[in-house]
């Protein structure tokens, strides 16, 4: 459940009203994503991501109609809260549902603190594990930025990298050139004028010769397979992860430092080929060295990230 979601359309809860969920427009308001980025290092170099309890996530999935349930939940003593990602996804003939909260409590009064938009808490946390991971793996002077996708998670990916290098160029490409065009759009509105956003006139185009290289998309088959990933690169794969689909290669795979948020859930969800990868605390242990190599963050989602991210929008929100 690391894609991204949408969730109802819900008007601003009246402050203190922990009943009435916290729109998209809300969440969005109480994040300052650098702060958030050296939140989330912070918490993961005290070892609060292994002292948290943090099960597999729950998914059920049924074909007629296609839908899938799921719920990913998190307890942190140290944060003082234990919460849960519910979601929701139907498709109909000619429409598809998608819903998505997170649910927060107090771990020492059992107070339901909030209850917050899920697709926009997952775009924030999506965005700053990027940054987090960005910054422990790419070049120092990264200025190239590749983006394959076209939708809200590429969005994403862009705000996460750009949040802790100056981009000189970003390039994206996307199967549909209208929405790619309108996507690149968006992308200008996020990042200083300095930064020159362009179309790609095929995938090759956004992915060979850049620093560092995003992929969100829906795709089964490894994409980024046939081109040349060579060190020292930055992949982040936020797309398909399982051990038949994802968007790298198996020999790249193979050939790179992985990066995941936990090895367990990595293998269980993605296959035998993460069982020697590093964990993110192990990612900001490694110094420099990762620099100057081929790494590939292969995501899987994990909810103690968006336990992290839930922290600092309710802290910001009371703070406002």
């Amino acid at each position: 459940m690391n894609e991204t979601v949408e969730s109802p359309k819900f008007d601003d809860a009246p402050p203190g009203d922990p009943m009435r969920p916290m729109s998209e427009a809300q969440v969005a308001a109480a994040v300052d994503l650098p702060v958030l980025v050296a939140e989330l290092g912070e918490s993961l170099r005290a070892g609060q991501r292994r002292q948290a309890v943090t099960p597999m996530k729950f998914v059920s999935k049924r074909m007629e109609p296609y839908s899938v349930f799921g719920a990913m939940p998190s307890i942190s003593t140290a944060h003082g809260l234990f919460i849960t990602k519910v979601a929701a996804l139907v498709k109909l003939p000619g429409t598809r549902t998608v819903n998505a909260v997170v649910v927060a409590f107090d771990t020492a009064t059992g107070d339901l603190l909030a209850v917050l938009d899920g697709a926009a808490l997952t775009d924030i946390k999506c965005a700053a594990v990027t940054g987090l991971v960005t910054d422990s793996c790419a070049i120092g002077d990264a200025r190239r930025l590749g983006v394959v996708g076209a939708g809200a998670l590429a969005l994403q990916q862009i705000r996460g990298v750009a949040t802790v290098r100056e981009l000189d160029v970003v390039t994206v490409y996307g199967r549909h050139a209208g929405r790619t065009e309108a996507f690149a759009d968006r992308a200008r509105t996020l990042l200083p004028r300095a930064t020159e956003v362009r179309v790609a006139r095929d995938l090759r185009a956004a992915v060979e010769g850049q620093d560092v290289v995003c992929t969100a998309t829906t795709s089964s088959e490894p994409i980024l397979g046939e081109f040349d990933l060579r060190a020292p690169v930055h992949v982040n794969c936020m797309g398909a992860h399982t051990p038949r689909s994802r968007e790298v290669s198996t020999e790249q795979l193979a050939g790179s430092v992985v990066i995941v948020e936990d090895r367990a859930s990595a293998v269980t969800e993605s296959g035998e080929l993460h069982s020697t990868a590093l964990e993110l605390e192990d990612m900001l242990g490694a110094g420099d060295d990762l620099r100057a190599q081929r790494t590939i963050f292969s995501s899987n989602g994990h909810s103690f990230l968006d336990l992290v991210t839930t922290a600092h929008v309710l802290a910001s929100a009371k703070r406002r």
